[in-house]
């Protein structure tokens, strides 16, 4: 990639597939953004340019990327594959780092806190933000990498689901189970098999996911 384009992509802001990055700081809050861009559509990671798309640059860029390479391998599960470049910036002084990831085929990614964590967090993008994925959204994540679409019947609990979409635009776990009066965890059930079987789509949500009809 050369300046002059990544000064057009940088030009588009922050976005569902564009970040910014001063500086390669606390990097483990910066493998949230890389696991989320795994778990979504992908994206570009830019180092030296502020949130506003000033272009600073870094005087150590090398060290810069040495530090990201480091947390990508020792933070991230399943390890993710990332192309990089470092593009000198005008002055001939300094550089920026430029990450290119796709969308993983091995979904969902998880980002730890520190290398010896057993437990790490699963992030989606949602606009220009990263997100921690729900528990549905980490198994439609999951599933989504299939070839065969999971098995299912039109039972009671579905109709009831499918009727009362009819006449909302939209419904969530918490919804589903107080209008069904079912258990909540065959309303999660529920909705996953739907969504895989791509009747319904999840709309991610910090406060809780939502679930539409497929348009």
């Amino acid at each position: 990639m050369t300046l002059k384009e990544a000064q057009q992509l940088i030009a588009q802001g922050e976005g569902h597939q564009i970040e910014f990055k001063l500086k390669a700081k606390h990097p483990d809050r910066i493998v949230r953004e890389i696991v989320a861009f795994s778990n979504s559509k992908g994206g570009h990671l830019f180092i030296g340019v502020d949130d506003d798309g000033s272009i600073i640059g870094l005087k150590d860029a090398e060290e810069a990327h040495y530090v990201m390479e480091k947390a990508v391998k020792e933070l991230c599960r399943p390890q993710i594959e990332y192309e990089y470049q470092i593009i000198p910036i005008i002055d001939g002084k300094s550089a920026i780092v430029h990450y290119q990831f796709e969308s993983g085929k091995k979904k969902p990614y998880f980002a730890f806190l520190k290398p010896f964590h057993k437990r790490g967090r699963s992030f989606v993008r949602l606009e220009d933000r990263s997100i921690q994925a729900s528990r549905e959204l980490r198994q439609i994540l999951k599933f989504s990498l299939q070839d065969n679409m999971t098995p299912f019947e039109y039972g009671e609990n579905e109709k009831m689901l499918l009727n009362y979409l009819g006449n909302h635009e939209e419904i969530t776990v918490n919804t589903f189970s107080a209008v069904g009066n079912i258990d909540k965890q065959l309303a999660s059930q529920t909705l996953i098999k739907l969504t895989v079987n791509n009747v319904l789509k999840v709309i991610p949500d910090e406060k809780e996911d939502r679930f539409i009809f497929v348009a």
